[in-house]
């Protein structure tokens, strides 16, 4: 936290308190810009890892399979989701919060798309 804010402070003498510019919201200048960033690169992983796990399922044949993988992704969002609740505990009532646990979710989120993407590759290479 004490990094965070001297960080801070360096970003204000640097730039002189402001900035002639339209603010980057992902440079985190405000918490309510940070929670802006955060849920935006959250929206954008979660349309991808569905469009991945679309991808993935229209590669299956077997109805089988493709109630296999529907259970494991279903197993792994309430994973996620209980994960990121757990990681996030210690900020639960602060301000940073919400930022918290929208980071954990982009992260996972992202590995998971990434999986999903090596079994379409597996698929594709039989």
């Amino acid at each position: 936290m004490k990094l965070f804010g001297l960080t801070m402070l360096l970003f204000v003498v640097v730039t002189g308190g402001h900035q002639t510019q339209k603010r980057d919201p992902c440079l985190g200048e405000t918490t309510l810009e940070m929670k802006m960033c955060s849920a935006g690169k959250y929206k954008q992983a979660d349309a991808e890892l569905n469009k991945v796990y679309r991808q993935l399922m229209s590669k299956l044949d077997d109805e089988g399979h493709k109630a296999s993988l529907k259970t494991a992704q279903q197993a792994w969002l309430k994973y996620r989701d209980s994960n990121c609740d757990f990681a996030s505990y210690l900020y639960n009532g602060g301000s940073i919060y919400s930022v918290i646990v929208s980071d954990c979710m982009t992260s996972m989120t992202i590995s998971r798309t990434k999986e999903l993407k090596e079994l379409i590759k597996e698929l594709d290479n039989r």
